[in-house]
């Protein structure tokens, strides 16, 4: 079944909601190519708005025929729909679905208070461009468990207003790993906290675990722990970054207090997401990165910490190569941690 756009709302009244609803779908339901596109504006495909008690499930396929959208829209997203997106949608469940070649991310979770997600299967080239797999935004209380995602970006992008989201048992790659991020863009203030990510495995995956904020930006991103990780021949495998700027074009916001200061020592006196209590233990496996292996980049005005390390031992893909770390402004202990992280200290 060829499908142009599927809209379903509750909105005939602020306080009434549509409870247990159940979508099973068994067959495949295909997106048109951009040419058929109806909306040429629309933000999703598929969508589901403040249906409470939704199941959808079932052992179907939902492609979004991508390809076509990549094509011509690789260096900007802004006009590419989600394939699928729930917005407070309350005690959501979502189920054995296949998922491929979204035009943009996969799946969105937005304002959702409630959600499990588990046993899907999400597919889309290495190279195409922004097809996270699970996008989650503004939500608490999140599930997701059991399922496998291979995409050209996030495997699970964890964004700004979250809280309260336990990861297990999913097999990443290839992608972007999981991200908590990226937080604070234009200055913006975001908070994200409570996330548990445990059991995961990452096969040839452009980053593994990774937290990301832009400079200029401030709130938090606390409570964290990554546990029981894989590594296959990932490449950067544990990654904090209080630089995000994936376009290489970001100015640093300088304060105005600092202006008297010579110019060298206030370059990097900014805002920052304030990133602490993050914790990885049994972390495993080997990396193909020819620069660092850990690497933690925080902000001088705004320093990483509590950041723990515990039984984690990464080593090179390549025989002969060694692994190592990089590690500025972060505070925090390390133990049994290979490759060594200076800047914290030994437990």
């Amino acid at each position: 079944m060829v499908l142009s756009l599927l809209t379903i709302s509750n909105q005939t009244h602020i306080h009434t909601y549509i409870y247990i609803c159940t979508y099973q779908i068994s067959g495949n339901i295909v997106a048109p190519s951009k040419s058929a596109w109806i909306k040429k504006s629309a933000d999703e495909w598929l969508y589901f708005h403040q249906v409470d008690g939704l199941n959808v499930l079932g052992d179907g396929l939902i492609d979004g025929r991508g390809e076509s959208w990549w094509k011509d829209n690789d260096s900007d997203d802004s006009s590419r729909p989600t394939a699928l997106r729930f917005s407070h949608c309350n005690n959501l469940q979502v189920s054995g679905l296949k998922h491929s070649n979204s035009q943009k991310n996969h799946i969105s979770i937005t304002d959702c208070n409630g959600a499990t997600i588990s046993h899907l299967q999400i597919t889309a080239p290495q190279k195409s461009p922004n097809t996270d797999g699970i996008d989650i935004s503004s939500s608490t209380n999140i599930l997701i468990h059991d399922s496998v995602m291979a995409t050209g970006d996030d495997c699970i992008a964890i964004n700004a207003g979250t809280s309260n989201v336990f990861i297990a048992n999913i097999e990443c790659g290839p992608g972007h790993g999981i991200s908590i991020g990226s937080l604070g863009k234009d200055g913006s203030y975001d908070e994200v906290e409570a996330i548990h990510v445990t059991n995961c495995t990452f096969k040839n995956t452009e980053n593994g675990v990774r937290i990301k904020s832009w400079q200029g930006g401030s709130g938090f991103a606390k409570n964290i722990t990554f546990s029981k990780i894989t590594f296959i021949e990932a490449d950067n495998p544990v990654i904090i970054d209080q630089y995000y700027c994936p376009h290489k074009k970001c100015a640093n916001k300088v304060s105005k207090i600092h202006i008297t200061f010579v110019f060298a020592s206030y370059l990097q006196q900014t805002s920052a997401v304030k990133i602490s209590d993050v914790t990885y233990t049994g972390l495993h496996g080997t990396s193909i990165s020819t620069n660092a292996t850990i690497n933690f980049s925080c902000s001088e005005v705004v320093p990483c910490t509590n950041i723990i390390l515990d039984d984690v031992h990464i080593t090179s893909a390549y025989q002969k190569d060694s692994t190592s770390a990089h590690c500025i402004n972060a505070q925090g202990k390390a133990h049994l941690v290979i490759p060594t992280v200076n800047c914290l200290s030994s437990i």
